[in-house]
């Protein structure tokens, strides 16, 4: 008998894999290269092996790479071969990464299947939140159109990520500091907030520290939690989990708090960009970023 709906997605995606394993996402690695050495992301190299590498900025600065179209097509292959109908490739925004243009090389390889591409318009936790909520409803029977109306009109418009980085140093160097350029020069010490926005990193303010940053976080959320779409918040680190933690315990016993709220680690190649230390957290539903500074 076919199967209706397999869902993939890719490694920037930074979902846990007994997450991916539950719901039934395969998950591709990107790329990772210290000079000559290439790395398979979460798969020949942990975010941990990334991370102390970086704190260590021994030898070459570390790049990151989109799978080739010859990577993916054994992912959509074996889905079609396992009887599914439809498969719904659900990826980093196409502004910071490749790897959709290596997507639609490999959608011509298999023209007489029903692969449906997706550009997520965000990275990291982000992603990662829009394809755990899709495939909650892919194991819960929505139809693909349905699918595809949720995250078209409602998860993907609505995904946010807020992030505080040690410094701009590793998104600068990677090539992926986006809009957050304007305020390299500015820093003098601070931390800079950052969110993704239309696919690309921006910047929309800057703190005098974690603890200051810290917060910030704890003050805006409340409201946040207010104007969820989903039950779900995902907390994320790199390298060290103290300031994730801290968030965790201040927030997860609030009177509106979501049913899930989960720390995870940012995998390799994201990593690689924000660097260790950095903080994240993720959701989707609505928000202005002047809530972090108390604003209304």
């Amino acid at each position: 008998m076919s199967k209706k709906i397999k869902i993939i997605t890719d490694s920037t995606s930074d979902i846990p894999p007994d997450v991916a394993k539950k719901l039934n996402i395969d998950v591709v690695p990107l790329n990772i290269f210290f000079g000559e050495e290439k790395f398979k992301d979460g798969v020949t190299i942990s975010a941990s092996e990334v991370y102390q590498r970086l704190m260590e900025k021994k030898g070459s600065w570390p790049t990151t790479s989109q799978p080739a179209a010859r990577d993916l097509l054994p992912y959509y292959n074996k889905a079609f071969e396992e009887g599914y109908e439809t498969v719904l490739s659900v990826h980093v925004t196409s502004n910071m990464s490749g790897t959709l243009n290596s997507v639609n090389l490999a959608k011509q390889m298999v023209q007489d299947k029903d692969l449906v591409i997706v550009d997520s318009t965000t990275v990291s936790h982000g992603l990662g939140l829009v394809v755990y909520e899709l495939a909650k409803h892919v194991k819960a029977g929505k139809s693909k159109d349905k699918l595809l109306n949720m995250v078209n009109n409602s998860l993907i418009p609505n995904v946010q990520i807020c992030a505080v980085v040690d410094t701009l140093e590793y998104l600068h160097k990677g090539g992926r500091i986006g809009r957050a350029q304007k305020i390299l020069g500015t820093l003098l010490n601070m931390k800079p907030i950052l969110q993704v926005k239309d696919g690309f990193v921006d910047s929309f303010g800057k703190v005098k520290g974690f603890d200051e940053a810290f917060n910030n976080y704890v003050a805006m959320v409340p409201k946040v939690f207010d104007n969820l779409l989903t039950d779900t918040v995902w907390i994320g680190y790199a390298a060290d989990d103290e300031n994730a933690k801290r968030l965790y315990e201040a927030i997860k016993d609030l009177p509106n708090a979501p049913k899930e709220i989960k720390i995870y680690e940012i995998g390799p190649t994201v990593g690689v960009h924000l660097g260790p230390k950095s903080m994240t957290m993720s959701w989707i539903g609505n928000w202005d970023t002047d809530w972090f500074f108390g604003k209304s």
